[in-house]
């Protein structure tokens, strides 16, 4: 997560993003679409049933399910028919069932994954520390790697999306142990915690003392209730935070970034509302705060979708304005550029969109991968929640390459196929001058029963060795309970580490690796 919010519009399980769980829902499309005796024996034309399955989001491809698993998701489709109401008359659904099932195929064929023939040139140890002690099972939806205590040592900034817990971790420290910095509650039910998604360290109001801005979903389980919040923990001298909300009355929020967009001194926010299936937007808020101790901020949406898992800022074109790209997920499946004209007024452009809606978008990362001095993007695919349980050969980690001189779309390179891949980052972990890429997975045991027998791997390393050319190396295998991971030099050693989160793995467990 950040890393993981919640996928659940087009099926029936759901997957809480930015720091994800896994929520059994009947899919119901039958409640809401009973074909009659004649609709059941009609057939259809493949131009009728191409029309109305690609109406709304790109068409689904037959082969992107098996063929037991159609009749489920083209019931659930004509239950969204009758929530949306779209202008459009719908064929027989048990034409529509037929006509996928006897395109698809009887199962899904295995991932074609290449792996590296040499050695990585560079050994990883696994270190763990143990958790707070009221932490029994950890959540951890987020890692950051920042400077919260020493600018020359990085932190360990995490949160656990069941507890409400942000807390932080000084692994340089003689004896290193986590510190609960804040407990989010729900500020209308105080007996219920918080959900944190994402974490940022600014100085938001320009004291000198840093704050972390905190993304909360607001509910645990999938809903269109408007239960999501932006959290300003405000740094106090003493070394304690104070939580502001910032933003309330929206659906679940996954990411929350500030800049200042306008150029004037003050941090502006842009919010990745995920929603569900009706709330959901990308919104812009604009920093008029008359002082320290009374924010204020002015709100209006950029876009309207649902679906959003990430908007990291960047300066795409080097222009000294600084941007944003969106994850939009759900059924949109699209990453877009959020232009700035240095006013904060935001110019749309599409840098991929995925081929079909079940493509299980998971996180991006804005990075030069190719060293060629023009921000691209990394991209992830993973999402494997959705009943029934399934192994996916087209999720993977992908490379949108920038072409330059302000083209779009980009470049799409797939990198290397991974079951479940939620999070991937990129890093010089070879200290050979290239990034490399760390990328882990989330397949949970309640799901995938068969993953000890499989061993599916859990955390790899592309180790990029030539220009665009990655070689795949598994450092983790089977346990897969990861959704998030950062990469930075921890130790102050000029060798890069990577900290993995560890997701509901077990009673007891850590809460991260590195």
């Amino acid at each position: 997560m950040n890393d993981i919010p919640t996928r659940p519009a087009k099926r029936g399980v759901w997957l809480l993003a930015v720091g994800v769980a896994m929520i059994v829902v009947v899919g119901a499309g039958f409640l809401f679409y009973k074909p009659d005796q004649e609709s059941s024996r009609s057939t259809v034309s493949e131009a009728h049933v191409h029309e109305f399955c690609g109406h709304c989001h790109a068409f689904p491809p037959p082969e992107t399910f098996p063929r037991s698993a159609w009749r489920h998701e083209v019931e659930q489709g004509y239950g969204f028919f009758e929530l949306y109401a779209p202008p459009l008359h719908p064929p027989p659904i048990e034409a529509v069932v037929k006509y996928f099932q006897d395109r698809a195929p009887r199962k899904l064929p295995p991932a074609e994954i290449e792996r590296a023939t040499n050695p990585l040139p560079v050994r990883f140890d696994p270190i763990t520390f143990p958790g707070p002690p009221d932490l029994d099972i950890p959540i951890i939806s987020n890692v950051n790697l920042v400077h919260l205590y020493d600018d020359r040592r990085l932190d360990v900034l995490a949160t656990d999306m069941a507890h409400g817990l942000v807390m932080v971790l000084q692994p340089y420290a003689a004896k290193p142990t986590w510190k609960v910095l804040a407990r989010l509650k729900d500020p209308d039910h105080p007996d219920e915690e918080g959900h944190p998604a994402h974490t940022q360290v600014v100085d938001l109001d320009g004291d000198g003392i840093k704050d972390i801005l905190v993304a909360d979903l607001g509910s645990f389980t999938p809903t269109d209730d408007r239960v999501g919040r932006v959290v300003w923990l405000r740094g106090e001298r003493d070394g304690t935070f104070t939580p502001f909300t910032l933003l309330k009355g929206v659906g679940r929020v996954a990411d929350v970034e500030a800049a200042d967009f306008r150029g004037v001194g003050k941090l502006d926010l842009v919010v990745g509302v995920f929603g569900l299936q009706k709330e959901g937007e990308i919104r812009y808020m604009e920093n008029q705060s008359p002082d320290r101790d009374h924010p204020k901020f002015e709100s209006r949406i950029l876009d309207d979708r649902h679906g959003t898992i990430h908007v990291p800022v960047c300066d795409l074109h080097g222009d000294g304005r600084k941007d944003f790209v969106a994850l939009i997920s759900q059924e949109h499946e699209t990453v877009v550029a959020f232009l700035n004209d240095g006013k904060g007024n935001f110019h749309k452009e599409t840098i991929y969109t995925a081929p079909h809606p079940a493509y299980g978008s998971s996180g991006i990362e804005v990075v030069d991968l190719n060293g060629d001095g023009l921000l691209d993007v990394l991209y992830t695919n993973g999402d494997v929640l959705d009943k029934p349980y399934l192994l996916k050969p087209y999720h993977s980690v992908q490379w949108l390459e920038n072409p330059g001189k302000g083209q779009f779309p980009w470049v799409h390179h797939p990198l290397t196929p991974m079951y479940g891949v939620h999070r991937a980052v990129a890093a010089d972990l070879c200290g050979d001058g290239r990034m490399d890429i760390a990328a882990v997975c989330f397949l949970p045991e309640i799901g995938f029963a068969n993953r000890a027998e499989l061993k599916p791997d859990a955390f790899i390393v592309l180790q990029q060795t030539a220009p665009g050319r990655f070689a795949r190396h598994a450092l983790e295998t089977a346990s897969c309970d990861h959704v998030t991971c950062a990469a930075g030099d921890i130790f102050g050693t000029g060798r890069m580490d990577v900290v993995v989160g560890n997701f509901g793995p077990g009673k007891d467990a850590p809460p991260i690796t590195i």
